[in-house]
Formats: structure tokens, C-alpha cells, sequence
């Protein structure tokens, strides 16, 4: 049966879109590839047309995106991966109830940290995932404080700050970032179906 993996948080900026697009790179760059898709939320995205190794739908609107979930969830063997738009707290809830795992993402900065706390606090069942994270020891060192307040049981492991994500969303910047993300993204991808109860094997062709 098809899995969910949601992308949540009030804030923007936070890393949502990429973190959805590298779980579902991630899954399409396993030995035994994991058929993903995400579905685009955010009114002001232009959803993806262009050749990936996952599909990318448009949930733009509440009747696209039930009409998406329909479709995919139908599907016997897929990994969809909801993005979340921002500031909608009702679709985090709506998401993240029929999610297998709901994804927090945010960066190394004050703001981001408060409102990542603040909203694991609404949403039981997400996780918060630190994203663009410094790989400088030094630096890494002085962002660790962060990740207070944040419950370890609750951390997915910080995603590094790769240079080539910044164009990861266009047609020819993921064209130059797919095989240098890969390794990565297949980390990330496989410590979320882990802490969402999900076997890789289950998912993916035979």
C-alpha cells in the first residue's frame, strides 16, 4: 500500500520544498529504487515538468491536492510526499493525520528553532529535521545550541549544507546536483521510512 511522508511548519524559508524533493530523490537513488512523488501544495510554486528520478503532482489547491492523494494512494507500492505550503496550519493537520510521518524542517537560526518547537508541540507526530546545517566542525559545534529544547527523540539527524542545492529546484541546476545529492538524499529518504515504521523493500519494484 502507498505511504505518506508529510512536509509541515508555520514558517517559510524553512526548507520544506527541498527536504520534499530530496526524500523523494533519495527513494528514486536507491539500489532498489522506491517509486515517490510529491505533490506541490504552495499556490505560488510552478510544479516540476522536467525528467527526476520521482514524479512531482500539483496540490496547488484543497481540490487538486484531494484529487492527487486519491490517485497515489490507489497505487500499491509509491512513497507520496506532501509539501506543505506555509503559514497553513490547517493542511499541516489535515497532512499530517493521514501522514505515516509528518517532517518539521528548519534552519540554524533563533526564530526557526522557537518555531520549530513550538510547533512539534501541535503536531505529535512530526519529527524535526535540522536543515542546511553547517559542516564546519567549529560552526556545527556553536549550531548545536539550536537543537535545546527540541526533544532527541524526536531530532532526525542535520541535514548538511550542500552548495548544489541552491539551484536543486530548477530544471538544470538538478540536472548538475542529482548524482552529487544522491548519497545524501538516500540517507535522508531511509531515516525517515525508518522512523515511520516503513521497510524500503515493501515499496519499491520488484
Amino acid at each position: 500500500m502507498a505511504r505518506v511522508v508529510a512536509l509541515v511548519g508555520s514558517k517559510g524559508g524553512s526548507g520544506k520544498s527541498t527536504a520534499a524533493h530530496l526524500i523523494a530523490h533519495g527513494c528514486g537513488s536507491l539500489p532498489r529504487p522506491v517509486p515517490a512523488v510529491v505533490l506541490t501544495t504552495d499556490p505560488e510554486e510552478r510544479p516540476r515538468t522536467d525528467r527526476r528520478r520521482y514524479f512531482v503532482g500539483d496540490g496547488r489547491t484543497a481540490e487538486r491536492l484531494l484529487a492527487e492523494m486519491r490517485r497515489w494512494l490507489a497505487v500499491e507500492r509509491v512513497l507520496v510526499v506532501v509539501d506543505g505550503a506555509a503559514a497553513r496550519a490547517d493542511l499541516d493537520r489535515l497532512v499530517s493525520e493521514v501522514a505515516d510521518i509528518a517532517v518539521l524542517p528548519f534552519r540554524p537560526a533563533a526564530h526557526d528553532a522557537e518555531r520549530a518547537r513550538d510547533n512539534l508541540a501541535r503536531l505529535p507526530n512530526a519529527w524535526a529535521l535540522p536543515m542546511d546545517w553547517p559542516r564546519h566542525p567549529g560552526t556545527a559545534r556553536r549550531a548545536r545550541r539550536w537543537l535545546e529544547g527540541i526533544p532527541e527523540e524526536r531530532l532526525l539527524p542535520p541535514f548538511p549544507h550542500l552548495p548544489r542545492l541552491d539551484g536543486f529546484m530548477s530544471e538544470d541546476g538538478y540536472l548538475a546536483a542529482a548524482y552529487e545529492v544522491a548519497s545524501p538524499a538516500r540517507g535522508l529518504a531511509l531515516e525517515v521510512l525508518a522512523r515511520a515504521g516503513v521497510d524500503p523493500d515493501e515499496l519499491s519494484q520488484r
